[in-house]
C-alpha cells in the first residue's frame, strides 16, 4: 500500500490575523494614550475597518 502524500501547511486563516492586528491596535492606541500621544489617524482607520468587517 502507497503512502499517502499530504499537502504542505497553508496560510493563518484572514480572520484570525485581522483578530490579532485589531488586538495590535487596541494595545497600541493604549499606549500612546497613556503617554499622551495623539493617535494616528491611520490606526484608528484600520482599527475601525476591522471592527466592521468582524474581525475578533
Amino acid at each position: 500500500m502507497s503512502e499517502i502524500k499530504k499537502p504542505p501547511i497553508g496560510i493563518t486563516p484572514k480572520f484570525i490575523n485581522e483578530g490579532i492586528r485589531k488586538r495590535e491596535i487596541i494595545a497600541a492606541i493604549m499606549r500612546y494614550l497613556e503617554a499622551d500621544y495623539k493617535i494616528p489617524l491611520e490606526w484608528v482607520v484600520e482599527y475601525n475597518e476591522l471592527a466592521r468587517d468582524g474581525g475578533q
